[in-house]
């Protein structure tokens, strides 16, 4: 009989508390009653986040948590709006947000926070949300080439990626949730899918926890019942329970079967039994709550060995579990609210749900309310600065790869025509965009420049000292294209994180596409040097500076004044010997008559023999005569 009473107590208790909110329309009042001290604040930093987490989403909110530490804020405010994005950006800015001298946080749901970006409010102190709002879904995945199409698609994770990404998430998420006290199996709920859980209320402290199915059994006696689950859906959300439960899930019916009495359950049969022992409450003490990770089902299993392994430094829990350690003399005590989530996917739940299960304090539709709900004196915006914008527009693939094209072929120009100086300066212009933006949000260090400067120096090397292409051109290929490739991907990340492959892929079909375009960019200049637009003037000032310096400019206009005259007919082997230098283009002495022609591929210096290699029109392409060529 005392069941029952507890049981049908706590149901009216629950619809009490569903009909007190539908008549508020689902909407707190932050002013309504005193704001808690821990809460109070004079002065509110608030900090947006908005799209997609990268390095640059990491690198702005550690620069706006820096300057709300110097103006004195009483609390922070992260204002999320946001699909999620980069693991490893996310972790930098849960780190960040644990680690602020500000212990006052408040992630806003406003109105979306999904993946990377539930993680990120979970790092706070509080959530609020707005209405309408949703969180969760933080199962992480990666990007891959769809089989038979032209485009990316997302996969999940193989057992190695599962056993690398996961353990550090809900080492985060895990540690989060006990540092604000949200329901650590749920939180792990968020991150991965195969947890079913169960919803209980604790009728001697009215605390409600989820659970899994073997603690079921053993507070229960029973199999747990299974059915529509309070988180159906799991991507938005259904409504469930009577009139849709709109405001929360509402408890499930109570079950007024007695359970048999077994070794499992004595309070079925003795209900003084459910009286926690010595034992049991030492147990439960704070002090002696476990430390390490606690899988909220078998399915984390391989993920509870990674946490156990000594060599995994990295997923030590610093903080223990503030959920109580359940045993069989806990049986008895809990009445089964209904079954919260059949683990098909990760949860995601509204900002009703977020209400009902303990993870949101109230909702908040403006500033105003916002303010109120710390009591405060004054509320400051901080939003993403142009700067930020901008390096987030010159990270960007295509920017990159532009980039790195107008860089090679400034090169090949300087390389071709020593001394030009407009195509050198070009280039190092293209360097620096190319490798100033990465280095401020960590993505290019000192060893990325000094392999893309040491990879220029070894070309120069191979095309003007040591001509051909040999072990310096190869040396210089490979520094140059692995100097570039590092700066697609953060520092300090593992080949085996699954972001990090991702961001390699990217970057290495990035720099491809950018060779093979300048490439076919060089061969055009190439044929066509006195032809391009610029490019000509180049040619001739370079040409006529070459000529004062040889002291012979006016000779040199009176020949190519004579050169006018009726053209001396030229063949393929015809020798001659250059004039001037030919970069690639210049004159060449042909039986006594100043021809203009244009090098093939290759630099050649005035008084050096020539051979004619072909003759297109009026264009006389020539190469160095080597000994076997006689005249």
């Amino acid at each position: 009989m005392w069941r029952f009473v507890a049981l049908l107590a706590a149901t009216l208790l629950a619809w009490t508390g569903a009909l007190a909110q539908e008549t508020g329309s689902d909407r707190a009042d932050p002013g309504a009653a005193a704001v808690p001290a821990y809460r109070q604040a004079n002065k509110v930093v608030v900090i947006t986040i908005e799209g997609g987490i990268d390095a640059i989403t990491a690198m702005s909110l550690r620069r706006r948590i820096a300057l709300a530490e110097a103006g004195a804020a009483d609390a922070l405010v992260i204002d999320i709006n946001s699909p999620g994005g980069e693991v490893g950006a996310v972790l930098e800015m849960t780190n960040a947000i644990k680690g602020s001298s500000i212990a006052n946080t408040v992630a806003w749901i406003n109105p979306d926070a999904y993946s990377g970006g539930a993680i990120t409010a979970l790092a706070c102190r509080e959530i609020v949300t707005n209405s309408p709002a949703s969180m969760g879904d933080a199962f992480p995945v990666t990007m891959t080439p769809v089989a038979g199409q032209n485009r990316m698609g997302l996969r999940g994770l193989t057992p190695d990626e599962r056993t690398k990404i996961l353990p550090v998430l809900l080492a985060d998420v895990t540690d989060s949730a006990r540092r604000a006290g949200w329901d650590e199996y749920m939180v792990q709920a968020i991150v991965i899918d195969g947890i079913e859980l169960w919803w209980v209320e604790d009728t001697s402290t009215g605390q409600r926890l989820a659970i899994n199915e073997e603690e079921f059994k053993m507070l229960f006696g029973r199999m747990p019942v299974r059915g529509k689950p309070l988180l159906a859906g799991v991507t938005g959300g259904v409504r469930t329970g009577p009139q849709g439960a709109a405001d929360g899930p509402a408890p499930a019916e109570p079950d007024t079967t007695e359970a048999a009495p077994t070794d499992e359950n004595p309070a079925a049969d003795d209900p003084a039994a459910a009286a926690p022992g010595p034992e049991e409450e030492e147990a439960s003490a704070p002090e002696n709550r476990p430390q390490g990770f606690l899988p909220a089902s078998e399915a984390l299993r391989d993920i509870a060995d990674e946490f156990e392994s000594p060599e995994r430094t990295d997923l030590r829990l610093e903080q223990r579990s503030q959920r109580p350690v359940l045993t069989p003399g806990d049986a008895g005590r809990f009445i089964d609210l209904g079954y919260l989530t059949d683990g098909s996917a990760p949860i995601v739940m509204r900002n009703d749900q977020l209400l009902a299960f303990g993870f949101a304090s109230a909702v908040i539709r403006d500033d105003e309310e916002l303010k109120a709900y710390f009591g405060a004196d004054e509320l400051i915006r901080l939003d993403q600065n142009w700067s930020e914008g901008l390096v987030r527009f010159m990270t960007g693939g295509v920017v990159r790869g532009v980039l790195i094209v107008v860089m090679l072929l400034a090169l090949f120009l300087e390389m071709m025509s020593p001394g030009l100086t407009i195509p050198g300066l070009i280039a190092v212009a293209s360097l620096v965009l190319l490798l100033a933006p990465p280095a401020l949000i960590g993505m290019a260090g000192w060893w990325e420049i000094a392999a893309i400067v040491l990879g220029i120096l070894l070309l120069g090397v191979e095309i003007f000292v040591l001509p051909g292409f040999g072990l310096f051109g190869v040396l210089g290929v490979v520094a140059l294209f692995g100097g570039l490739l590092g700066t697609f991907i953060p520092a300090g990340g593992a080949m085996g994180n699954a972001g990090m492959q991702a961001d390699l892929l990217r970057g290495a079909t990035t720099i491809m596409l950018a060779v093979i375009t300048a490439g076919i960019g060089m061969y055009l200049i190439a044929r066509h040097f006195e032809r391009v637009p610029i490019l000509d003037r180049l040619v001739l000032g370079a040409r006529a500076e070459d000529e004062e310096e040889e002291g012979a400019r006016v000779d040199a206009e009176l020949l190519r004044a004579a050169s006018r005259a009726p053209r001396v007919e030229l063949a393929p082997g015809d020798l001659g010997v250059a004039t001037t230098a030919l970069r690639p283009s210049g004159t060449a002495e042909f039986d006594e008559r100043l021809i203009d022609v244009v090098a093939d591929y290759e630099l050649i210096d005035a008084g050096t023999p020539v051979r004619v290699l072909r003759v297109e029109g009026f264009r006389v392409v020539v190469v160095a005569a080597g000994p076997e060529d006689t005249a």
